[in-house]
């Protein structure tokens, strides 16, 4: 009984673990902004995997994305989207977004560029 118990906690534990890697940045390029003391530009992919989440959650400055790789998503209001490749967005200084969830089988693929305040946290969960 212990031996099940403890694989139950284990599995309760690893969980949240395995979810992350579900979303995974890899920031490709990141310098100051120039002429323009106190900013940075990041250059990121974001990869999410089906099932993956981009939690809820602001920068500190502008997102400006392009979705590579589109697919199905499930958006905070409960609704599917169809992101099509090349889809652009932009997200500007201190506005809620993500709680968006890859419905579909393959990975949506984003290429991300952040216009942020370098002294500030790069991301502020938003939930």
């Amino acid at each position: 009984m212990r031996k099940f118990a403890f694989a139950i906690a284990l599995t309760l534990v690893a969980a949240p673990i395995a979810a992350e890697d579900l979303v995974v940045r890899t920031i490709l390029n990141e310098q100051p902004l120039s002429g323009s003391d106190g900013m940075v530009v990041i250059v990121s992919t974001l990869t999410v995997k089906p099932g993956g989440r981009i939690p809820l959650h602001t920068h500190p400055g502008d997102e400006h994305a392009v979705i590579v790789v589109g697919g199905t998503a499930l958006m905070p209001n409960g609704k599917e989207v169809a992101f099509a490749d090349g889809t652009p967005i932009f997200f500007p200084e201190g506005q809620v977004h993500g709680g968006v969830t890859n419905q579909g089988d393959a990975d949506i693929e984003i290429v991300t560029t952040h216009i942020v305040k370098a002294d500030q946290p790069f991301q502020t969960a938003a939930e």
